[in-house]
């Protein structure tokens, strides 16, 4: 959706065309402390990458996303107790 000059002529405020969230296609990277595994979530799912779904490390998780070429948002999600020393 654009906007045009004749819907900025109009009386009354301005609207804007509304965006998706900015993460909407990222994956969000969580950190299941209970079992050590690192997962990928995106739209509200597990995200399967390279057949898939969990991994040992972080690191290997962000490189399987790299070649896939999953996009990953730079938050992440701690499950588990705190004070957990496995993280």
């Amino acid at each position: 959706m654009t906007i045009k000059d004749r819907d900025l002529d109009r009386d009354g405020p301005t609207r804007l065309p509304s965006a998706p969230p900015p993460d909407a296609q990222l994956g969000r990277i969580i950190e299941m402390a209970f079992t050590g595994l690192w997962v990928i979530r995106r739209q509200g799912a597990l995200t399967e990458v390279g057949g898939r779904l969990y991994w040992p490390d972080r690191a290997s998780l962000e490189r399987a996303a790299a070649q896939a070429g999953v996009q990953l948002s730079d938050i992440i999600i701690h499950t588990g107790r705190l004070g957990s020393d496995r993280r």
